[in-house]
């Protein structure tokens, strides 16, 4: 019963873990990226998302709101937050 309790969790956690490896460095450019687009056009985010076409509008929506990226949102943002203060 213990090693099939063990088998399970590192099957369920190891998919999670390389996803939120691998997404964090996603989101962290993308935050990078938005804070850019952001300073250049010298406008608040409400005004750049209004200007956003729909398509990444859907595209943003679906990275900051998937539940899977949960953790590798607020680690991005975290690591943003302490490289740009």
């Amino acid at each position: 019963m213990d090693s099939i309790f063990w088998f399970l969790i590192i099957l369920f956690s190891l998919p999670l873990l390389n996803t939120t490896a691998i997404m964090t460095l996603i989101q962290y450019k993308y935050i990078k990226t938005m804070e850019d687009s952001q300073k250049r056009r010298k406008q608040i985010l409400s005004e750049m998302y209004e200007e956003m076409p729909v398509q990444e509008e859907v595209l943003h929506m679906n990275l900051q709101s998937n539940p899977l990226f949960l953790p590798a949102n607020i680690l991005a943002g975290i690591i943003y937050k302490l490289r740009h203060r």
